[in-house]
């Protein structure tokens, strides 16, 4: 149930083959809109998921959002472009807006040495001589590893109770598990353990034997260490400062970081590959995989992206958009261990070998893609209330629905945002 999504990474490859693509099979009967409904309604038929919602955005509008399935099978309740459900690791992408935001306000430099930004010390036992900067958190550089037996203990099961439901008895059966977290310290206090010499959870390998910048290691750990970092400069909690710079602000009204401030009423049940639904849960590390949020309004910061991109953010200085989106690495600073498809990372902006650029989720009963093309000017989302990856490893099958849906979007995402384009440019009074 560990967060998942730089193995699925690895393990996935359709990007730099079919995504954005322009396939000229279009039904001309129909609008694009409503040929492309039609045949993703027929692919999820197909498929074995319990619900999806995709969108296709570019940095003026949302030109089609749709959703298909069911958000809960035994009440068949439909899965809507309002559903909420976590995003899993495209949540840190919401880490990096949030440093660059910090940035911009004077309250941090990437360059920093994070013992200068932290109210407790993190030395790395195997390189103690070289400091740990902010800029190789944001870039999995740091030299912090996830000890998956250690991180298990920050999932938590909200109450009460789930006695009855099968996933929950794995959980406690393979050391999940932890208290729900009764204030804003509790992200703060697992990283002090977990990384202070004297934490009740530290161990030398919680580091890599690496200097800081040398090897490519995917670290939640560090990930939630950079959003701690927003948290203590700014002396707000990480929710309530991304909720007031990023997500009101972007009018993601309804987006939150724990399940327990969800609408109840909108919110997914998330399920295994054979239908098994989990508990609701969270994470006491909640910024690297925890924002709930739905299809609608993972588009408006999709929009933001790409408007930020061209210069036009309403959050962050152009300064700071370039950064964000901007390859950290150089043929001559190239860490070890990076992989060859995705070979360069922003501020967590994952690099595709073939341009284009996001981010992917996998956790429990949790699938999300977020990847837009600059040179072509839109992107596409997909977020499922159905896992990827369980503990048995990888589904093809899964993989191989996921794909159809994935070159379908692709096919049709650059005619529209071309139609877009043509009606503005034809639409202007002379």
């Amino acid at each position: 149930m560990i967060r998942t999504d730089s193995g699925m990474r690895k393990h996935i490859y359709l990007f730099t083959t079919i995504v954005l693509l322009l396939i000229h099979n279009l039904n001309y009967g129909q609008s694009p809109q409503d040929s492309l409904t039609t045949q993703l309604e027929q692919e999820y038929k197909q498929s074995v998921f319990a619900g999806f919602t995709v969108a296709i955005v570019n940095k003026d509008s949302i030109l089609y959002e749709h959703a298909f399935g069911y958000a809960d099978i035994a009440s068949q309740k439909p899965y809507t472009t309002h559903t909420l459900q976590p995003i899993a690791s495209v949540s840190k992408l919401f880490i990096g807006m949030s440093v660059m935001k910090a940035v911009d306000q004077h309250l941090l430099s990437l360059d920093s040495d994070i013992n200068s930004l932290l109210p407790f010390r993190i030395t790395n036992p195997y390189s103690p001589k070289y400091p740990i900067r902010l800029h190789h958190l944001l870039t999995h550089t740091s030299g912090i590893a996830d000890n998956k037996e250690i991180f298990k203990k920050t999932y938590y099961v909200f109450p009460p109770e789930p006695v009855n439901n099968p996933l929950y008895a794995f959980m406690k059966a393979n050391g999940y598990g932890s208290t729900p977290p009764s204030g804003d310290s509790a992200l703060g206090i697992f990283l002090k353990n977990y990384l202070n010499n004297n934490g009740t959870y530290y161990q030398k390998d919680n580091f890599l034997k690496a200097t800081p910048g040398k090897v490519f290691d995917y670290s939640n750990i560090a990930s939630d260490l950079a959003a701690y970092i927003v948290e203590y400069k700014s002396g707000n909690s990480f929710a309530a400062y991304t909720k007031k710079y990023i997500l009101t602000p972007l009018n993601m009204t309804q987006s939150c970081w724990s399940a327990a401030e969800a609408d109840s009423n909108q919110l997914a049940t998330l399920y295994t590959i054979d239908k098994m639904n989990y508990p609701k849960y969270g994470s006491i590390c909640y910024p690297a995989g925890g924002l709930i949020t739905s299809g609608h309004e993972l588009s408006l910061f999709m929009k933001e992206n790409i408007a930020g991109y061209y210069g036009n953010s309403n959050i962050l200085t152009p300064t700071s958009f370039t950064t964000l989106m901007q390859p950290a690495f150089t043929e001559k600073n190239t860490p070890k261990y990076i992989a060859p498809d995705e070979p360069n990372i922003g501020v967590f902006y994952i690099f595709k070998k073939n341009g284009i650029l996001g981010h992917t989720g996998s956790d429990g009963g949790v699938t999300s893609f977020f990847f837009f093309n600059p040179n072509k000017g839109f992107g596409m989302l997909f977020i499922t209330n159905t896992e990827v990856q369980s503990v048995s490893g990888y589904n093809e099958q899964v993989l191989k629905d996921f794909e159809k849906i994935w070159r379908t979007l692709g096919q049709f995402g650059e005619r529209l945002h071309v139609s877009q384009k043509t009606h503005v440019n034809t639409s202007v009074t002379y």
